[in-house]
């Protein structure tokens, strides 16, 4: 949120389970247009070559989500 207040664009990504918790931090922090990325809960299990994938899933949506809002 500190750099988003500067004026830094960022993307957090977290699982789904976690979403609530990080559009209530955003809130807290003065930021309602807050738009976190949720993925597929676990990443603690997964290989290092699932975990690329995934992030190769996310790629167009960070995109997407540095440039739109």
């Amino acid at each position: 949120m500190t750099l988003e207040n500067l004026g830094i664009p960022t993307v957090v990504v977290c699982t789904d389970p976690f979403l609530d918790s990080a559009f209530r931090h955003a809130r807290t922090f003065g930021r309602r247009d807050f738009h976190p990325l949720g993925i597929p809960h676990p990443l603690g299990s997964l290989t290092a070559d699932q975990v690329s994938v995934r992030a190769g899933e996310l790629k167009q949506a960070v995109i997407d989500t540095l440039t739109t809002y």
